[in-house]
C-alpha cells in the first residue's frame, strides 16, 4: 500500500467512525432500539438501547424478548454498523414505557466510557460482579468475577464459576484484549447472590 493509500484509508476510517458516533448520539438521544455489528467477526451482535457512548466506548442495554437484561459496554471503534430496529412507538419500548423502563437510561451510578480501568472499576463497585469478553481471542467465553488489582495495562479478575463458587486465585487480563465488558444482567445478580461478597 502507497504512502497515498494509507492517508486515503486513515481518513476512510476516522470518517466511518465520525459516522457510527453520529449514529449512537441520535439513537441515544431518541431512544431508539437498535442493532449494533461490530468488527470482530466472532462477535454477537447487540439488540438493545444506546445510553452512553464516547469515542473510546459505548454503553448498551440490551434487549431479548422484550426484557432488558443489564449493561453491555463494548469498544465504538470496533463498532462498524448500529441498524435502527424500532423506535417509541415499537412494541418493545411500549412494553418497556408501561414498566416504567422507556427511555433506558444510565445506570443510577453513573459508569465512565472513557477508559477501561475506570469502567471496570466503577461497574465493579456498583454491580459486585462482571463478565469480561476477549472476543479475538476465545468468542465463545467470557468471564465473571470481580475486580481485584488494576495495572497500566492489565487487571486481575477473581472469578466465580457456575455453581457461584468463587476461585482461590485471579486471573490476569490485558486491557487490550478485553472487547465487551457486562454487568448487572440477570446472571450476574443470580452469581452475586449466591456467591456472596468476594473476599
Amino acid at each position: 500500500m502507497t504512502q497515498k493509500q494509507n492517508v486515503e484509508a486513515t481518513q476512510q476510517d476516522a470518517a466511518d467512525n465520525d459516522r457510527v458516533l453520529r449514529r449512537l448520539d441520535r439513537a441515544a438521544g431518541r431512544g431508539d432500539l437498535v442493532r449494533v455489528h461490530r468488527s470482530t467477526r466472532s462477535a454477537d451482535r447487540i439488540d438493545g438501547f444506546v445510553v452512553g457512548t464516547t469515542p473510546a466506548w459505548t454503553l448498551l442495554a440490551p434487549c431479548t424478548d422484550v426484557q432488558l437484561d443489564g449493561w453491555a459496554a463494548v469498544r465504538t471503534p470496533g463498532i462498524t454498523k448500529v441498524c435502527r430496529r424500532g423506535d417509541g412507538t415499537s412494541l418493545t419500548a411500549r412494553a418497556l414505557r408501561r414498566r416504567g423502563q422507556w427511555p433506558v437510561r444510565m445506570p443510577a451510578h453513573a459508569v465512565p466510557l472513557d477508559g477501561l480501568p475506570a469502567l471496570v472499576e466503577a461497574a465493579c463497585r456498583d454491580f459486585g460482579l462482571i463478565s469480561l469478553h476477549a472476543e479475538r481471542h476465545a468468542p465463545d467465553a467470557c468471564w465473571i468475577g470481580a475486580v481485584t488489582g488494576l495495572r497500566p495495562r492489565s487487571l486481575r479478575l477473581r472469578e466465580v464459576d457456575p455453581g457461584a463458587r468463587w476461585s482461590t486465585d485471579a486471573t490476569k487480563f490485558r486491557f487490550k484484549d478485553i472487547t465487551r465488558v457486562g454487568f448487572g444482567g440477570r446472571y450476574e445478580q443470580t452469581l452475586r447472590e449466591f456467591a456472596g461478597p468476594c473476599r
